[in-house]
This record gives C-alpha cells, structure tokens and sequence, in this order.
C-alpha cells in the first residue's frame, strides 16, 4: 500500500516569519472555571488556558528573562567578583582559587554582592560502592588491619577509616563557585524581591545588561522579581495537577500518564512518574564524621567504635534526647550497642568488635549491614511530574490522504 499526497489537493498555508527585536514578558494567571476572567470559561478550557499558560512560563517567559536581563547582569558581577580574587588570593595548579573574596556595590539603595570561593564535591556514591565493594573482597583472610576469628572478618577500625577517606579524596573535585545577591544595606538581611510586577519589555540585546550600573541594577532586580512570580506560577500549576490526579507525594506504584490534544492541534501530556533517590552524603556521614569536641548522636557509627569500644557506658543526654554507648565485653572480644534517642524514637545499632594490641576492629558484615540500613533510611521515591508540549504540524500535515 502506497500513501502518497497529491499536490492539487494540497493547501499549504501562507506563512511569513518576521524578524523582532523585543517581547513583552507578562505574568500568567491561573484560569479558575467560572471565576473571575475565567468566569465563562468551561472546565476543559480553563485547564487547556492553564497548560498553555504554563507552557509560555517554561518555554518563553523564564528564558526570556533568564538571557537577556539576568544572566547578563549577574554574570558582570561575578566575573568582576572572580578576578578581584584571581588578584589577590590567586589559583593554585589545578586552577582553582586560594581563598574566596567578595565584590559589593550599592546601587538604588539595594546591595549587590558577589563572591567567588573555592568549593568541592565528592561522589558519595563512588566512595560508598567502593567501601563496600573493599569490606567483600579485602576482608577474606587474616592481614595487615584484618583478623579471621571464628570464620568471620573483622576488619581495623583506623584501616577502614584510612580507606575511606582515600575513596573520598579520589571521588572528589575541586571547582570555582560564583555567586551573587542582594542585600538591604541597613540590615544585611535579602532584600525582598517586587511581588506587584507583572510585566517586563524585553530587548533582544546580550549586552544591553551587561555593565554595572544603577539602571541595570534596577532592570535586574526587576527580571528577578518577575522571574520569582512566574516560577511561583509554575510550581502552583504543578501542585494543582498532582491533587487533580489524586497522585500521592511519594511512594507512586509505577509510572501514569495523561495525554491531551489542545483546540488548535496542539498537545500536551501529563507523566507522572516514582524515582528512587538516596542522600549519599548522609549514609556516609552516617559512617564518618565528629564534628563535636564530645562523642554526640550527629557523629558517624565508625569514629565513636574508635573511641568507645570496649571502654565504659557513655551518654550524652539533653531533655531525653541524645546518645547511649555501652560494650559488652567477653575477654577480648565483645558486642557495641550505640543508641541514638531523637524526637521520632530510638535508633539503635550493634557491632561485634574484637581489640588485637590497642587497636579496635569491627565485624565487617556488621559494618556492611549498617550501610544497607543506613542507604535504606536515606533513600525516598518522590513523585515526579513530566510535562511534555507537542506542536501543531503544519495544515498538510493533517489533510486525510486518500490512495
């Protein structure tokens, strides 16, 4: 079988692109079937009304402030903030800054301030499958920081800990964070952006803003309040869809969409999805970390068996809440109880730990399974909401062609 379009009976539509040097970015306002503007409106039009609404705000409203007034801007300050500390803190071989400074004016009686400042990220999730991947295969016979008792491992507390930290400097990066805000001089506090703005007329000009001065401080700080108010209506619309569909917040059984074909030809689809996500940070400072000078309940499962195995009960209370740390010991072996006691309940977990010479070591099955229970409570399934836009084809696209 052969489709084929036959010229005579095509109609192509007479189109003409102009070229423009500007657009009017106006605030979108959620349509309420029969009230207010939306009073004569039907339930349907309404909810088409607010697609294409939502769809202006994603597609053409925040980009169009985003380009040409915001980053513009925002991108003069910190660039001006970043050589001032290139200057004097200078970068080290990696091309990162020593130390952060600051670049601040006042200009219509708002502060402006930038900061550029060294920074890291770590890939907790690298570290953490390297950890475990290091308790299963490193642990399998008596050496160096491990001891067989009994056919099971136990592995030196100082050794994993020594390991773990190597992971972790492996596992991370440096990099050159800039950022910038604005102030109210007399108190330091933000300075609150404009919540009766509703539109702005934006020049297609990269450059327009991109000197600092008191009119583009203004123009700025007007885009920002703009931008603020059509996010918020993005993210009202986006609320509205998930209890219209009745879509739980988290714990979605599996994937669900909605598609939709708009009046002009258009559409729009509506997927709601569950994505498993997990604090990597938090299982590993669930592990590693004493940020406190006396053993407290926010330090890691690993530096208090440093410290208290096989020493007396320790607790560190405050109004009922706080840490318990007892050993049961049986020669030189023994059994670690660490109770954390925080307004939601008691957490309790449990080690066998063995001491050899001075030096505590921990079942490494007890340490893997602290990992799972740790990557377990740090992990949700948060309902996510896809919405995708299909354009209109062309009017031959949707001529019925016959053979």
């Amino acid at each position: 079988m052969k489709i084929y379009l036959n010229p005579g009976n095509c109609v192509i539509e007479r189109v003409k692109m102009r070229r423009t040097n500007s657009r009017v970015i106006r605030l979108p306002v959620m349509a309420e079937s029969g009230r207010g503007a939306a009073a004569g409106l039907k339930e349907e039009e309404a909810d088409e009304l607010n697609a294409r609404s939502y769809d202006y705000a994603r597609r053409t409203a925040v980009p169009t402030l985003d380009d040409y007034i915001i980053a513009p801007f925002s991108s003069a300050f910190k660039d001006s903030a970043f050589a001032e500390a290139v200057n004097e803190a200078g970068l080290n071989d990696n091309g990162i800054l020593k130390r952060g400074c600051s670049f601040s004016m006042t200009l219509n009686g708002r502060k402006f301030e930038a900061r550029a400042y060294p920074s890291s990220a770590t890939k907790y999730e690298n570290v953490l499958s390297l950890t475990g991947n290091f308790l299963e295969a490193g642990v399998s016979e008596s050496k160096k920081g491990v001891i067989i008792s009994d056919d099971e491992a136990y592995i030196s507390i100082d050794y994993l800990l020594d390991s773990m930290s190597r992971f972790a400097e492996e596992n991370s990066a440096g990099f050159n964070r800039r950022d910038l805000r604005i102030t109210d001089p007399a108190t330091g506090n933000s300075f609150p952006l404009d919540k009766n703005i509703s539109e702005i007329n934006v020049y297609f000009d990269m450059k327009r803003f991109s000197q600092i001065n008191t009119e583009n401080a203004d123009a700025y700080f007007k885009g920002l309040s703009l931008k603020s108010r059509v996010k918020s209506f993005s993210d009202a619309f986006e609320k509205g869809l998930m209890r219209k569909y009745g879509m739980p917040d988290f714990e979605l059984d599996e994937s669900i969409s909605f598609d939709y074909e708009l009046s002009d030809g258009s559409g729009v689809r509506y997927l709601f999805f569950p994505k498993a996500l997990t604090n990597y940070s938090e299982v590993y400072k669930g592990l590693v970390g004493r940020g406190t000078k006396n053993i407290a309940a926010s330090n890691g499962d690993l530096d208090i068996l440093k410290v208290l195995a096989f020493e007396q009960p320790y607790q560190l209370m405050r109004k009922g809440l706080g840490i318990n740390v007892s050993t049961e010991s049986y020669g030189k072996k023994g059994k670690i109880i660490i109770s954390r006691i925080s307004k939601d309940g008691t957490e309790e977990r449990a080690y066998s730990v063995l001491e050899n010479e001075g030096i505590v070591y921990a079942s490494a099955n007890d340490i893997k399974d602290t990992i799972e229970r740790l990557t377990w409570k740090h992990t949700q399934s948060p309902t996510f909401l896809k919405i995708d836009f299909f354009a209109a084809p062309p009017k031959y696209l949707n001529l019925q062609q016959k053979l």
